[in-house]
């Protein structure tokens, strides 16, 4: 049986790249004139994008070019490290790998693959560590470590069917499962995972890929001599195979087809199929399938009395065989021939380079001998009358020197420790303020269709986001403390347990606005001096909700921060009152506006603060601004919330680019 490793990492290509269209595969001007448009775009891009572009040709051309691919790649891995881009290490170190793998270089591909995988499970990149783990899988079926191989494959697929599931790559998965099963004979189980993986292709239109998973199960059916059904499966997909013209795959099921006929004693058939697969092979060059077809072809033809044929067909085996083994002794006598001429030539300029140097050094000698005679008497009298002099100026000034140097080091410690135990104690106040923000899961629990992104600027935040759930009523906000770092975070410590303190009472299921009020009030009332009439000026700016599922309500209000709502695809913005919250609002300011909104299945709402508008970057290193932020919303809300979230943060650091965080950066979606 001809190896199916290629046809797996053919698979996964399929669906990690742009080269498949629906079932039919992208011709080669296509990519001929992406990787073109790439290239241009490449000169006009920064170091993030450089890192993205080089990953995306890397990927179109490692099946045809895996040592170019490599080399790519490995400049994404280098940029990636210079600018710690840590996505881009990730993408760097799974691209070197795909090229790899495709080579034979299982060993680095697997050191490659793990290194990967810290990065991805460091920035929680469901995606990258699926792909990562199916990659590693095929690393280790290449070097035939079926248990190891099974393992990854496994991780991969229950990873893959974790909310949110990537169906398609649990399709992907399934595939490399079930090829381990049929090299541990394992074989219903193998058919299963092929059945699996070919419906859930079917249900995505990709009727090629469908094709090969049939073809698999009818190779099963094969090993276990259940030839009916082999010869059932196989025929089916034939036609995908010749309508989509892919000689690869129609070569390996004509092969299939000539064992199922020979092992049926239907010699003719038999004949005809090997010799079909065996003329793909010469078109394609594959050396491997066409010594396994001319050697079967020779074993038929002399089970059937034809004895010429089967001695011609023996000879092309031969002849393939030689040529490869010709080929790779020829490549290690040229290597050879290389090494030996670079190092004679080596030889040679060492050689000359040492004349060289042995006769300047004559000279300079000669020279420096003229040079010092003609200048000895005068400089001997001069350094005579000197020496005394500057040797007594030398020693007070290194006394004076080491004076200062001894201050400066002792200067030079206080400041280090003093930087060091500031640095300490905004580093433990980060751990306060993240014992103080929910985590994922907890958001996750009450929204499941939810996403986080927070970003603080500084060690600490100035941003923050509370959600709490009271007899039945969620409620959830994000929260812009005036400025960032310290400052901010200390005014969020404040402003989180008054918010919180005010959700307790229970009085305000439907009203934010008046939880807006009661905080005006804990700022009015809590931060002043005893000892002066001082008042704090900072404050807060909010939006709030106040989630009713069962009634299918949804009670906003905010200060200075509106809520985004989505509708089908269509953006409804609430708009918040135009003042902030701070001990300094007047008696104006302390009536909000509750907006009351009725929600149905498929409504998607965003609560964030300014920091993502705000950022400078592009080209020009101007805002991202809110007009455009809102479009990012609607490009992507119809992706599932995990996604929404990869490529929003995609988004973020393509524009920010190399320039400057200007801002803390806190955005939640949910969906009801």
């Amino acid at each position: 049986m001809q190896k199916k490793t290629a046809l797996i990492l053919f698979i996964v290509f399929c669906f990690r790249t742009p080269l498949l269209k629906s079932q039919e595969s992208e011709t080669r001007n296509q990519l001929t004139r992406s990787i073109d448009s790439l290239n241009a775009l490449f000169l006009m891009s920064n170091d993030t994008n450089k890192v993205i572009i080089l990953t995306k040709i890397s990927r179109k051309i490692s099946v045809n070019n895996p040592q170019k691919a490599e080399f790519l790649a490995d400049s994404a891995l280098k940029f990636s490290k210079r600018i710690n881009y840590k996505y881009g290490l990730g993408q760097s170190y799974q691209v070197i790998s795909h090229a790899q793998n495709t080579i034979g270089k299982y060993d680095l591909a697997i050191t490659n693959l793990l290194k990967a995988v810290d990065v991805y499970t460091e920035l929680q990149n469901k995606k990258g560590l699926v792909s990562t783990f199916n990659t590693l899988a095929n690393a280790y079926l290449g070097l035939k470590s079926y248990d190891k191989a099974f393992t990854n494959y496994n991780n991969a697929n229950l990873l893959a069917k974790k909310a949110p599931e990537d169906k398609q790559m649990a399709a992907v998965t399934s595939i490399g499962i079930a090829n381990v099963l049929l090299e541990k004979k394992e074989y219903k189980k193998a058919i299963n995972y092929f059945t699996e993986a070919e419906k859930e292709f079917l249900n995505d239109n990709k009727f090629l890929l469908a094709a090969y998973a049939r073809g698999m199960i009818g190779e099963a059916y094969l090993r276990t001599s259940n030839l009916e059904e082999a010869e059932k499966n196989i025929l089916k997909v034939i036609p995908v195979f010749k309508r989509n013209n892919d000689e690869y795959a129609l070569g390996l099921n004509y092969y299939n087809l000539g064992h199922i006929f020979y092992k049926k004693n239907e010699l003719d058939k038999a004949i005809n199929y090997f010799n079909m697969s065996l003329v793909l092979g010469i078109k394609r060059k594959a050396w491997d399938n066409i010594q396994e077809n001319a050697l079967k072809l020779s074993e038929v033809y002399e089970k059937n009395k034809n004895l010429p044929e089967a001695l011609t067909s023996y000879k092309i085996y031969t002849q393939y065989k030689d040529s490869v083994i010709n080929k790779d002794r020829n490549k290690s006598i040229a290597d050879a021939e290389s090494k030996y001429e670079s190092e004679k030539k080596e030889q040679q300029l060492k050689l000359k380079n040492s004349e060289l140097e042995k006769s300047n050094l004559k000279v300079n000698q000669r020279n420096n001998l003229i040079y010092v005679f003609a200048s000895a008497t005068a400089v001997f009298i001069v350094l005579l009358f000197m020496v005394y002099k500057q040797f007594s100026q030398k020693k007070k000034a290194n006394i004076l020197l080491e004076r200062k140097n001894n201050e400066i080091e002792k200067q030079k410690f206080l400041i280090e420790e003093k930087n060091k135990d500031i640095t300490d104690s905004i580093n433990y106040s980060k751990h306060i303020q993240q014992a103080i923000i929910p985590s994922q899961k907890k958001v996750k629990h009450y929204l499941p269709n939810s996403f986080v992104i927070f970003k603080p600027k500084d060690i600490v935040s100035g941003d923050f986001y509370l959600i709490e759930e009271l007899d039945s009523v969620i409620y959830i906000a994000v929260v812009d403390c005036t400025g960032h770092g310290v400052p901010g975070a200390m005014l969020s410590v404040f402003a989180n347990s008054s918010i919180k303190n005010i959700i307790t009472t229970n009085n305000y299921k439907t009203n934010p606005a008046g939880i807006l009020t009661e905080l005006c009030l804990h700022f009015k009332n809590n931060l002043k001096s005893y000892n002066t009439t001082y008042t704090i000026n900072d404050g807060v700016d909010i939006n709030i909700c106040c989630i009713h599922k069962k009634q299918s309500k949804l009670f906003f209000a905010g200060a200075k921060n509106n809520l985004i709502h989505l509708k089908n695809s269509n953006l409804i913005e609430y708009p918040a009152n135009r003042f902030g919250i701070s001990g300094n609002n007047l008696e104006t300011q302390l009536n909000f506006t509750n907006h009351e909104i009725d929600t149905v299945k498929g409504d998607i709402f965003y609560l964030s603060t300014d920091g993502f508008a705000d950022q400078f970057g592009g080209p020009k290193g101007k805002k991202f601004k809110q007009k455009q932020f809102n479009n990012s919303l609607i490009k992507y809300c119809s992706f599932d919330f995990y996604e929404q979230a990869d490529n929003l943060i995609n988004d973020f650091y393509l524009w920010k680019g190399n320039l400057e965080q200007i801002d803390d950066v806190t955005l939640i979606g949910f969906g009801l």
